[in-house]
């Protein structure tokens, strides 16, 4: 028996993974869309936007493992069906039971990596990704610095770049009037953006500073120096944390002195559970597949209501699970109903599939 269970849960588990990474990589490239500007715009290298990208991963597998299992399931269960291998089995003396349990095992492997995932490598992931891109956006992009266009920044500076390569500028043209008495231009044959502790500046090379005093023209000119282009390094530090870049006690026990914490108290507290609840789910969707195919009428014409079936139930449960956590996000009397819609799949499926088969009931049908 340990050889069947081995090979059918070699079966799920290498669908399941295929798929997961599949899928994975789809919704990763859309959602890296939102990416581009960095390297169109910001001159951000590929590697470290690969990097980035990267970072989505662990939210993507802690939605997608569950629906990529429960494909594998009925993937793998049917085409058992379909090439008599149940029916032998069967007929060899397995119960339900024995044939659901290697099924059940990759299901509970499957809720201790989503649970892994959620609690600890998606809000992890989801700190760095923000760090990296806030970085980069200071440091590649500062002062939204496009090449053949003059930018200001605020009212009292003005930037022109005649050509960029990453992080390096050439043809600098600086225009400084923060002091309307004292206005000044820097231009430079080539520059880099450099970060300090004050924020982003650009260090320029071989230039010229420009003024006036007194009417006349003041021409200094230097090897090297670094200009401000007041962007502060402040702001991304500032911001308040996205529920998803938070560990698990920071949503179950938000610090309710901090305004925006207060504030978004239940949406808080509806993603912590949301965490919790969304590592039972391979299992629910398992127990779901595993009942409507193992309880179902053996056919090798195949078993498309026993699919139609398992596949509303299944749906049935995603859209219960988003729909109860956006709307515990309003009404925390509706977190208890999150765990009920994960956990009810699960004990009725057992059910089912523990229930002794009627006496007499057809399980085959043989092939026209």
């Amino acid at each position: 028996m340990k050889q069947l269970d081995r090979y059918i849960m070699r079966q799920v588990v290498s669908v399941t993974v295929f798929a997961t990474v599949v899928l994975c990589i789809a919704v990763m490239l859309v959602q890296s869309v939102r990416l581009v500007d960095l390297i169109v715009n910001r001159g951000l290298p590929l590697a470290e936007f690969g990097y980035i990208a990267s970072l989505m991963v662990p939210r993507f597998v802690a939605l997608v493992m569950p629906i990529a299992l429960f494909g594998a399931m009925l993937f793998t269960y049917n085409r058992m069906i379909g090439d008599s291998e149940l029916v032998v089995m069967r007929s060899a003396g397995m119960s339900t039971l024995s044939l659901a349990r290697p099924g059940l095992m990759v299901g509970v492997l499957s809720c201790i990596v989503c649970l892994g995932m959620s609690l600890y490598m998606m809000p992890l992931a989801a700190q760095e990704m923000r760090f990296h891109v806030e970085k980069n956006r200071s440091q590649w992009g500062a002062a939204l610095l496009h090449e053949g266009r003059f930018t200001s920044v605020g009212s009292e500076i003005t930037l022109f770049v005649k050509a960029r390569e990453g992080s390096e500028l050439f043809g600098i043209l600086y225009h400084n009037q923060e002091d309307q008495d004292a206005p000044y231009t820097i231009l430079a044959e080539r520059g880099a953006i450099v970060e300090t502790e004050d924020g982003p500046r650009i260090h320029v090379v071989n230039g010229s500073r420009q003024s006036f005093s007194n009417g006349d023209l003041v021409l200094v000119e230097f090897g090297n120096t670094a200009i401000d282009i007041g962007v502060s390094s402040e702001g991304s530090a500032s911001l308040w944390r996205q529920p998803e870049e938070r560990f698990l006690p920071e949503l179950l026990s938000p610090d309710l002195s901090d305004g925006n914490d207060s504030f978004y108290r239940l949406k808080l507290l509806a993603e912590g559970h949301s965490r919790i609840a969304i590592a039972l789910l391979p299992l629910a969707y398992t127990c779901i597949a595993l009942a409507f195919i193992l309880r179902g009428s053996y056919s090798r014409r195949g078993n498309v209501w026993s699919v139609v079936g398992a596949v509303s139930c299944m749906t049935l449960v995603l859209v219960g699970h988003m729909s109860l956590v956006s709307s515990a996000g309003n009404d925390e009397r509706l977190l208890p109903a999150i765990y009920a819609n994960a956990a009810l799949p699960i004990v009725v499926g057992l059910l089912l599939i523990l229930r002794p088969p009627v006496a007499g009931r057809r399980r085959a049908q043989p092939a026209t």
